[in-house]
């Protein structure tokens, strides 16, 4: 199977190097080696990358945009495609060859840990008394775009060849044109005081329901790009791994919650055990040749609900992942992106795959909800809310490099149109809303469904 370090590019493992120490070398932390000693640097580059990252975030915020859109173009701005093109020696200083391999660690952790709090977050019986709508905008908002992605293939499979089967590859775009990124969109219907109203609900239950589709698409995706370097075993594996976990954990787990069992366990007993359950199953699903991603992700579906264990998780890793571990990741999935590579006839593939992106997920999300009797406005918001990728189309996509199903110039089309889609989402949610649209509201929608 081809593979590089998790999620970055093999340029970026492959220049990683093991510190030359010698038997007269000084102690860890002393004298005036430590900023030039790979250790030292490590924790300098670490430094530069939170406060960068959190400087991105604040900007991005202040613009109206999420903050993780503004920490994803640090990490951008920090590799090839800036950083490295104006400055490289300063570029070559903020994450040097040598801590390569640490900064990569650190990604890779908090991608375990992202992937455990994307799971805590899905609420299955969030979308009670709507069911019905939010299946359909769900399946829609997924299969959709899925379609255009799998059509669009046609044309990058042979502008941009990739070492994997022609299934595999179809399969990718159709995932990476699919993905609405949970987390971010949880943060929109937030700030935009929409959380609790029937768009709010809906918009987060189905992007609940796709991140399950296009995990699990996923999973088949990259065990078909195993097979074709001799693993066909691979999906049968995650598929029986996914059952265990959902059919025969998380049973046990909700009857020790329901007992009381998980309540009388301590905080730091809870936030332990939850930690090193995810390594665990990072562990497994790589050793049977599975993305680190999945294991974690199914840890945290299958984490009882019941009391305040899942908001005790979140709350305790949330702010960790997101100020210290992720930014390590945006800049690790920063240095795969090469906007300076880009060539004209790039730049139109990039404007049709945006394109689609977003006319997929608008149709597949608004036609549901308008057949449900929403509203054409409120209606085309749904799908504008489910159109936002973020951080959970970076990591497919660095996945999608790793596994060498994405060139480079493509990996770096993906990852602007992720950034583009998730941009364009607050102008466009202002823009519909300006103007109160005819039809039935959702409320009263809502309010219909329930008495029926």
């Amino acid at each position: 199977m081809r593979r590089t370090c998790g999620t970055t590019s093999s340029a970026t493992c492959g220049s990683a190097r093991s510190p030359d120490v010698s038997s007269e070398s000084r102690p860890p932390g002393s004298g005036a080696d430590t900023l030039t000693a790979p250790v030292g640097q490590f924790f300098f580059s670490l430094a530069v990358i939170i406060i960068a990252a959190r400087i991105g975030g604040v900007l991005a915020k202040r613009l109206g945009q999420p903050p993780v859109v503004g920490e994803i173009v640090v990490g951008i701005a920090l590799g090839p495609s800036l950083l490295g093109l104006v400055a490289p020696g300063l570029a070559a200083s903020v994450v040097p060859a040598a801590v390569a391999p640490m900064i990569q660690s650190v990604a890779q952790l908090g991608l375990v840990v992202f992937m455990l709090l994307v799971g805590l977050e899905i609420d299955t019986t969030a979308h009670r008394g709507n069911t019905v709508l939010v299946a359909s905008a769900g399946l829609g908002a997924a299969l959709v775009p899925f379609g255009l992605g799998a059509l669009l293939s046609l044309l990058l499979s042979a502008r941009y060849p990739a070492d994997v089967s022609a299934a595999a590859f179809t399969l990718f775009c159709g995932v990476a044109l699919s993905v609405t990124a949970f987390p971010v969109l949880s943060r929109i219907v937030e700030e935009r005081g929409l959380t609790g109203t029937p768009l709010g609900t809906v918009a987060v239950s189905a992007a609940a329901v796709i991140d399950l589709i296009a995990w699990a698409a996923l999973s088949v995706v990259t065990g078909l790009a195993a097979s074709g370097h001799g693993a066909g075993w691979l999906p049968v594996l995650g598929v029986g791994f996914a059952l265990l976990m959902l059919l025969g954990v998380r049973p046990l787990l909700a009857r020790a919650a329901r007992s009381g069992l998980v309540a009388r366990c301590s905080s730091p007993t809870l936030l332990a055990s939850a930690l090193a359950a995810a390594a665990l199953a990072a562990w497994f699903t790589e050793s049977i040749g599975l993305h680190i991603m999945f294991g974690p992700f199914l840890v945290g579906l299958v984490i009882p609900r019941t009391g305040d264990t899942a908001r005790f998780l979140t709350d305790r890793l949330g702010d960790v992942c997101g100020r210290l571990l992720l930014p390590a990741f945006f800049v690790v999935g920063g240095l795969g992106v090469h906007l300076e590579a880009l060539t004209v006839s790039d730049a139109a593939v990039l404007g049709l795959v945006v394109l689609l992106a977003v006319a997929g997920k608008v149709a597949g999300g608004a036609v549901p909800a308008r057949l449900a009797g929403w509203d054409g406005r409120t209606a085309t918001r749904l799908g504008v809310l489910l159109s936002t990728r973020g951080l959970t189309e970076l990591v497919v996509l660095s996945i999608g490099l790793a596994e060498g199903i994405l060139t480079h110039r493509l990996y770096t089309i993906f990852v602007v149109t992720a950034i583009v889609t998730t941009v364009i989402t607050s102008p466009l949610l202002t823009a519909l809303e300006r103007k109160p649209g005819r039809g039935r509201r959702p409320e009263e929608t809502m309010a219909c469904t329930e008495r029926n």
